[in-house]
């Protein structure tokens, strides 16, 4: 992301309730105001450019340590105790997400509450306090984090399939680092790598719901008017991995067996993304996708299967992931491969246009909610520089072709791309090496 003063993103669409007014203010932060009429909430939310992909070796997991720590304080609030009163005193919910590519720090709270909000978070991005004795607490803290992952095979499967796609990167590792570098970053470090990241034109505030534009902007610029700029350290290269295992078992004593396949995609600004993600969601999007009919309502073999997509600006993964009983793995995994395989036999125009439907559906009715209007601008601009309007998305999911779909499920559903983490009590590397075909 960039450095210093960045141009305001392309606004796509027309001015239609939840387009953001965009301003960009002298040292560089975007400010994206968003009324909405018929809201009665108003969502904060600061992005920020810092994330695993920012980050050395010797200092994976600083992101999120920087996370925890701007939450301890800031000039108009002193402690985190100050901090969630603030917000909670006024029925809201505060919180904020650690992700490869971003920071995020966000606030819903009554429309008339706005201030609060925008008082608090842009505060406490932009003037935390950041004491050492308070990351020395975090340390903890976040090794119970990571400890608590080791005991949630559902999210310990992610990790493995991450470290098999992205080995040797830092997408290749828990976004909260590891239980090494985390006792080991110096605090001298966390804060030297706020002071670059958080930077105003690394970041940007995103409002939306029941406010006064204008009024929301003279606040935030009044708080923000002594946030200096920095130079920002760019994102390192994460390819995907070529070579080395495509399996990844981690024996574990569970009921269940954790499984997650990953296939390598395209990026998150590929001109096929609307079309995958139709594809995606035929393939195990809901009750009436593919897997969940074969896998669960016709074999009976799991509670739950979903397919999903994780689209970055260098790479992308479509993601399949279930849990079943350990004496069915190998039946349920060869079901689940079959059906990835039938999509490259194509499409009917009705299953189309259900997936059409649905996808838009979601999209639009999620729309009405304050915080998903915030987030929506927010990491577009920050991640691509620019906003497409929910109704340009819909057009592009209405101009994907059944066509379309085959190719692309024939582009990227390959046997010989295929990757698999298994979390469970039995299992070997070698046997689902061997059952990881079409």
């Amino acid at each position: 992301m960039g450095r210093g003063v960045v141009p305001a993103p392309a606004i796509k669409g027309d001015s239609a309730d939840g387009t953001p007014q965009v301003t960009v203010l002298e040292n560089g932060l975007r400010v994206l105001c968003a009324p909405m009429a018929s809201a009665r909430s108003a969502s904060v939310s600061v992005y920020v450019g810092a994330g695993s992909q920012y980050e050395r070796d010797e200092l994976a997991g600083v992101s999120h340590m920087v996370e925890h720590c701007v939450f301890k304080g800031s000039e108009l609030h002193p402690t985190a105790a100050d901090i969630s009163t603030a917000i909670e005193g006024v029925g809201g919910y505060i919180n904020a997400g650690t992700d490869r590519e971003l920071t995020v720090y966000y606030a819903k709270v009554p429309g008339p509450d706005w201030e609060t909000a925008v008082d608090v978070i842009v505060d406490m991005v932009s003037r935390p306090r950041f004491k050492r004795e308070e990351l020395e607490k975090e340390r903890s803290v976040i090794l119970e984090e990571l400890a608590q992952v080791e005991d949630s095979p559902y999210q310990l499967v992610a990790e493995l399939l991450s470290e098999v796609l992205w080995r040797g990167t830092p997408l290749g590792r828990d976004i909260a680092g590891t239980p090494e570098t985390v006792q080991a970053i110096p605090y001298d470090d966390a804060v030297s790598y706020w002071h670059s990241q958080y930077s105003p034109g690394n970041a940007l505030v995103s409002v939306a719901g029941e406010i006064d534009a204008d009024a929301v902007l003279a606040r935030v610029s009044e708080l923000t008017a002594n946030w200096s700029p920095a130079d920002a350290v760019e994102r390192r290269a994460a390819p995907l991995s070529v070579d080395g295992d495509r399996v990844s078992v981690r024996i574990k004593e569970t009921e269940q067996a954790q499984l997650s396949i990953g296939l390598p995609t395209l990026t998150s600004r590929h001109a096929d993304r609307h079309a995958l993600g139709l594809l995606t969601a035929m393939l195990g999007d809901g009750m009436s996708s593919r897997l969940f009919l074969r896998v669960r309502e016709e074999l009976g073999l799991v509670y739950d299967v979903h397919a999903s997509l994780a689209l970055l600006r260098d790479s992308g993964v479509l993601h399949v992931s279930m849990g079943v009983d350990p004496e069915n793995v190998e039946q349920a995994l060869q079901a689940t491969l079959g059906e990835l395989s039938r999509m490259r036999d194509g499409v009917s125009q009705e299953e189309l246009q259900r997936s059409r439907r649905l996808a838009a559906g979601r999209m639009l009715m999620g729309m009405e909610d304050t915080r998903a209007v915030s987030a929506w601008n927010g990491s577009q601009a920050l991640l691509h520089d620019e906003i497409w309007s929910v109704d340009e998305v819909n057009e592009r999911y209405q101009a994907v072709t059944a066509e379309d779909i085959e190719r692309l499920a024939n582009e990227y559903l390959r046997e010989d791309e295929l990757r698999l983490a298994v979390v469970g009590p039995s299992g070997e590397a070698e046997r689902f090496q061997e059952l990881l075909r079409f």
